[in-house]
């Protein structure tokens, strides 16, 4: 009797094992509705991001993707500093743990390089994976160009970072000043209220903060770290006056900025202590705090000093397709969920988020509740990331480096930037 039930259970196993075969594509991934996975049972999607108070707003967010697919998302959110480690760690041991990763500009190159990564053309051209609110021309084309080697897509840019000018309206009209825009008319109007005490605010710390804003203003004189071709190159003239304006403008800024961060720069315009400053966009927001800047509906906001044209550094968290994932096809659908119009303004409205969807910048709802949105968008106009080049962290850590001595006085911007280009002379973006 007991050989007979163990006969039929091997059976029904057998049964049941061909079944779930017969339910699954080649590669792994579901050939059946989003919301089912290839044993018939329900898809399951991990994703991979850091932690912290916008991955709780985004865990919200989330339940209304699960009510509208049937699709559950785990979020396995970690401390930013272990992030990149624990993805690497998963994705190069095909652990098929995660399905989307969070992924920063400057681990793109890396990810793609070591096929962790599923190009996703395929999909985004599939309507009836997108949301009816997709529209793709609305990304902005800086943020798409980011994500794209070799001619294939790698993610779907959200969440963009890029250092603003702040100032404050009532204390420049108080002394019948204009906003400034241009090189000359930021140093005058830093020159006035550091005669009186103050100055601009700056982030002169030794560190990315200060390498950021520097890139842009080589950029926006019409230059860049490397020549035509393709070498590093930082002799040249853009090259040159960016450092000597990055060298005046330190010495009318405000007392304590060559220890500063972007953290620091925002405290002391949220504080009402300084008149202008160069922060970050992430951190605006808290400029518009009524329970805690005493500066809340005062201030303006516009891109970076410029020379030539305003142009910023960008930096920006990419949602990407897990090489490795056993539900590609439903991963890419949260991806397109996530960074639709619809999602993309709710997280905005929820904490601030800047979107990489190029016409929420002129959202009236988003910019009354959201001064700071259009000066953003005026400066994603032109705008690109750090090199994604191999030796970038090098450069960027010999940059800030040069930058901190001439920020304190203690080298000649012209000698600086020499020695990084004697120190970085092999680097090159090709």
């Amino acid at each position: 009797m007991k050989t007979k039930k163990l006969r039929l259970a091997l059976i029904l196993a057998s049964v049941a094992a061909f079944l779930s075969a017969c339910g699954s594509n080649s590669n792994g991934a579901d050939s059946s509705s989003s919301a089912s996975g290839s044993n018939g049972g329900k898809v399951t999607l991990t994703i991979s991001r850091w932690a912290g108070p916008h991955a709780d707003d985004q865990k919200e967010m989330l339940k209304q993707f699960e009510q509208e697919t049937g699709i559950t998302v785990k979020m396995d959110d970690v401390d930013y500093a272990q992030l990149q480690q624990k993805q690497t760690l998963n994705l190069s041991n095909k652990t098929g743990e995660y399905d989307l990763v969070w992924a920063q500009e400057i681990w793109i190159p890396e990810y793609v390089k070591n096929g962790y990564l599923l190009p996703i053309d395929a999909y985004v051209k599939d309507d009836s994976l997108n949301p009816k609110d997709f529209d793709f021309a609305d990304y902005n084309p800086n943020l798409i160009k980011i994500v794209t080697a070799d001619g294939k897509l790698y993610g779907l840019p959200t969440f963009i970072q890029l250092p603003i000018m702040v100032y404050n309206k009532d204390i420049l009209q108080e002394e019948g000043l204009t906003p400034p825009k241009t090189w000359d008319e930021t140093l005058a109007v830093a020159k006035h209220f550091h005669d009186k005490g103050t100055g601009i605010a700056l982030p002169s710390k030794q560190g990315q903060a200060a390498v950021d804003v520097f890139t842009s203003l080589i950029r926006s004189n019409g230059g860049d770290y490397f020549g035509a071709d393709g070498k590093l190159d930082l002799s040249g003239q853009a090259s040159m006056e960016a450092a000597n304006f990055w060298k005046d403008l330190n010495a009318v800024a405000m007392n304590g900025s060559a220890t500063w961060h972007y953290d620091e720069v925002t405290k002391a315009v949220q504080s009402g202590q300084a008149p202008i400053g160069l922060t970050i966009s992430g951190q605006i927001g808290s400029l518009e705090d009524q329970a805690n800047s005493s500066v809340a509906g005062k201030i303006g906001y516009a891109p970076l000093p410029y020379s030539k044209q305003p142009f910023g550094t960008l930096s920006v968290w990419n949602w990407c397709v897990a090489a490795d994932s056993k539900h590609p096809k439903e991963a890419y659908e949260l991806a397109a969920w996530l960074t639709s119009k619809e999602t993309e303004k709710a997280m905005s409205l929820k904490d601030g988020q800047m979107p990489g969807r190029q016409s929420l910048f002129s959202d009236p709802e988003l910019s009354a509740k959201y001064p700071f949105f259009p000066a953003v968008g005026e400066a994603m106009k032109q705008a690109d990331t750090q090199p994604l080049i191999a030796d970038a962290p090098k450069l960027m850590d010999q940059l800030a480096t040069a930058l901190s001595a001439i920020a304190v006085g203690n080298t000649d911007p012209q000698a600086a930037l020499a020695q990084v280009q004697q120190d970085m002379a092999s680097a090159s973006i090709q």
